[in-house]
C-alpha cells in the first residue's frame, strides 16, 4: 500500500473459479476474462454459535493476479464471487 490510500470498488458478482492443491483460488473467470492467481491470503470465517445451530461466514481470499487485480474472493460452500477491486 506504501502510504498511499487505495480504493475499493464492490462488485458481488458470481465468478468460475479453478483451485489450487490446498482449495484456493488458481483461476478465476470474471466478466469473460480468466485471471491467473500469482498470490493470496485467506481469512477464514469464524464458526459463531446461535442457541445449538452452529454456522460460518464465507472464507475471504486476498488475491493478486498475473493481470495486476487485485481483488478479494468470496467462497461460501461450492459458490465464488468476486467481493471487491482495489484500483
Amino acid at each position: 500500500m506504501s502510504g498511499v490510500d487505495r480504493l475499493t470498488k464492490l462488485y458481488n458478482e458470481q465468478i468460475e473459479v479453478s483451485r489450487d492443491e490446498n482449495g484456493g483460488p488458481r483461476s478465476f473467470i470474471w466478466r469473460k476474462n480468466v485471471y491467473l492467481v500469482t498470490g493470496y491470503t485467506v481469512e477464514k470465517a469464524p464458526v459463531d454459535s446461535f442457541v445449538f445451530k452452529r454456522y460460518a461466514g464465507p472464507d475471504r481470499y486476498r488475491c493478486e493476479t498475473k493481470q495486476g487485480l487485485v481483488c478479494e474472493l468470496v467462497k461460501q460452500g461450492d459458490e465464488w464471487a468476486l467481493e471487491r477491486v482495489w484500483d
